[in-house]
């Protein structure tokens, strides 16, 4: 019996060791009670001389997305990483509004939640006219969001489409391969 008590012992220890660590990392990864400043965002996150804006995890939401397409500094912008940001059908309407960006040619928006209603939206927006690699795996996007690229015809230069993890029919993922067979990569898997 003793050695059942120190092992349970043991065990609630180095469960609360590592609660302890685990809420001490994330409050200090976060400061929830501070908003977001955008602009020091983008300055600290814009790379390569412009050319890369890093925003991945950085949860910026749909308020977040509505600063970003007003920001001036985008102009050189080639790849956009805006994964795992909780961005919803709302934001992804924002960005699909956005001024143009001739120059972006990879937009990462995976783990976010546009939905079939933000990705009818998205698949229509003329902002990314030169966009040759699309990422929207994870998005909570179902039949009628996948087929939209199909009929899309503002993303001529696409070459690349993820829509991984998302809840596609084995009907839509055949008439996706079939409409989209012309793309040298479409995960759907």
């Amino acid at each position: 019996m003793k050695v059942f008590d120190k092992r349970v012992l043991a065990m609630g220890v180095i469960g609360l060791c590592v609660l302890v660590v685990t809420s001490t990392v994330g409050l200090a990864q976060v400061d929830i009670t501070e908003p977001l400043d955008y602009e020091k965002l983008i300055r600290e996150n814009l790379l390569r001389n412009g050319k890369y804006l890093n925003l991945a995890g950085k949860k910026i939401g749909d308020a977040g997305v509505g600063y970003l397409v007003t920001h001036k500094g985008l102009g050189k912008v080639t790849k956009m990483d805006l994964r795992y940001n909780k961005i919803s059908h709302e934001g992804a309407k924002i960005l699909s509004q956005m001024p143009p960006m001739p120059n972006l040619k990879v937009l990462i928006l995976r783990h976010n939640f546009f939905s079939d209603e933000g990705a009818v939206v998205f698949s229509k927006s003329e902002s990314f006219p030169n966009l040759v690699e699309l990422q929207l795996g994870w998005n909570e996007i179902r039949d009628a969001g996948a087929l939209a690229f199909t009929k899309t015809k503002t993303f001529p230069k696409l070459k690349k489409l993820d829509l991984r993890g998302n809840f596609l029919s084995e009907k839509t993922k055949q008439s996706l391969n079939t409409s989209l067979s012309h793309m040298k990569s479409l995960k759907l898997f």
